[in-house]
């Protein structure tokens, strides 16, 4: 690294590569740029060196260079979905910007446009405006690509940090009475009959929709009536279908079926070999979104339960087995949560009895005589006379 006079200024100067590339120009004076030399070298000693150059690069170029790499860590459903958040929203609208440009008001402009949308052609290409939940995701990627560029010393701070988000959108659970689930499988009859097995097993076991998308025959044991979660379906588009692992370890669970359950699957397992999905169109082929989006809303119409969603299946589970005293621990293990805080934030309002047998249990306590210290909360250390 070196200085030199350029014109009515000095510049700093660097070999990269074999060439020489302009570090910083339009110093006033030797004595200035020599100071700003020393600082980039302690910077560079230090390892917090940041190469102005580096920083013209665009995102788009940045992110041909990037991406590639970073997609072999996801998985293939989670490669797709981020893969299609950089496509179709972050790269058209943030592509052309040099990553040294990108800074805490573009990205927070960008945000905007996510949440409101572009109505006028004259801002851009008329975008609509997308879900909270769907803005968020767009800009966790944008933080992971900027955050590979400030790891490649490319730019000094992550400039998508701190950004202000749109509120959360919260999404009421609905949760199934006894008479209810039995208005749910009595839908299940005539021309949706074929669909009876796939329904009874979400709203007794609590599985998700993808989970039993991908169960396999043999992994299912209608004697010793149980079944094995080790895959979870996505539909990707075009008629693929990718099978992958579960998110978390303790998605991987051994879940137990009711006798009915049992003796409803039974006559779906007849005819296939192991590795053949349990469930499918009537025609052979996997699951497809026409029973989520067309077949699931006339069977949850019949049984006068409009608004439920599939997932909500699962969140009756939760609640029946709650409302029996099932213990929470067991509760995250037949959900195949990844820690009791998910279970305990999802449903612990549903367990309002705690709090009543906490007092109760105090109360009794105190009705025998307990001595529980001069202070509330600080109780009585007994002397050996005392025993």
């Amino acid at each position: 690294m070196w200085i030199e006079k350029h014109g009515d200024s000095w510049r700093i100067r660097e070999e990269v590569a074999g060439k020489k590339k302009t570090i910083k120009s339009g110093l006033p004076n030797k004595t200035v740029a020599t100071s700003v030399m020393n600082g980039l070298k302690v910077d560079k000693a230090r390892g917090n060196y940041i190469n102005p150059q580096l920083g013209k690069v665009t995102l788009n170029q940045f992110a041909d260079t990037f991406w590639p790499g970073y997609e072999i860590s996801l998985k293939p459903s989670a490669r797709r979905s981020e893969g299609s958040r950089l496509r179709t929203h972050i790269l058209p609208q943030l592509g052309r910007y040099q990553l040294d440009q990108i800074d805490a008001i573009v990205v927070q402009d960008f945000v905007r446009t996510l949440v409101q949308g572009i109505p006028d052609p004259a801002e851009g290409p008329v975008r609509k405006p997308l879900a909270e939940k769907t803005v968020r995701n767009v800009h966790g990627v944008l933080h992971k690509i900027l955050s590979a560029a400030v790891t490649a010393k490319m730019i000094g701070a992550n400039p998508a940090s701190g950004t202000a988000m749109p509120p959360r959108e919260h999404v009421e659970m609905m949760f199934l009475t006894q008479p209810e689930i039995g208005r749910l499988l009595a839908a299940c009859t005539g021309k949706y009959e074929y669909w009876r097995p796939l329904v009874m097993l979400l709203v007794t076991t609590g599985l998700r929709y993808s989970e039993a998308l991908a169960l396999r025959v043999g992994r299912v044991d209608v004697f010793g009536r149980s079944l094995q979660v080790l895959q979870t379906a996505y539909e990707a588009g075009g008629g693929e279908y990718i099978y992958t692992t579960p998110k978390t370890k303790f998605s991987r669970r051994p879940v137990a079926l009711t006798p009915e359950l049992a003796l409803e699957l039974a006559p779906a397992l007849a005819g296939k070999g192991r590795n053949d999905l349990l469930f499918t169109m009537p025609d052979g082929r996997p699951v497809t979104r026409n029973f989520r989006q067309r077949i699931w809303l006339r069977i949850r119409e019949d049984a006068g339960l409009d608004g439920l969603r599939l997932h909500d299946l699962r969140h009756t589970v939760a609640a029946l087995l709650i409302s029996k005293g099932v213990p929470l621990t067991a509760v995250q293990r037949m959900l195949g949560h990844s820690s009791i805080k998910v279970t305990s934030d999802l449903y612990g309002h549903l367990m309002p009895e705690v709090n009543d047998s906490i007092v109760a249990t105090i109360s009794a306590a105190l009705a025998v005589g307990v001595d529980v210290g001069g202070t509330w909360g600080v109780p009585t250390v007994l002397n050996s006379a005392q025993g």
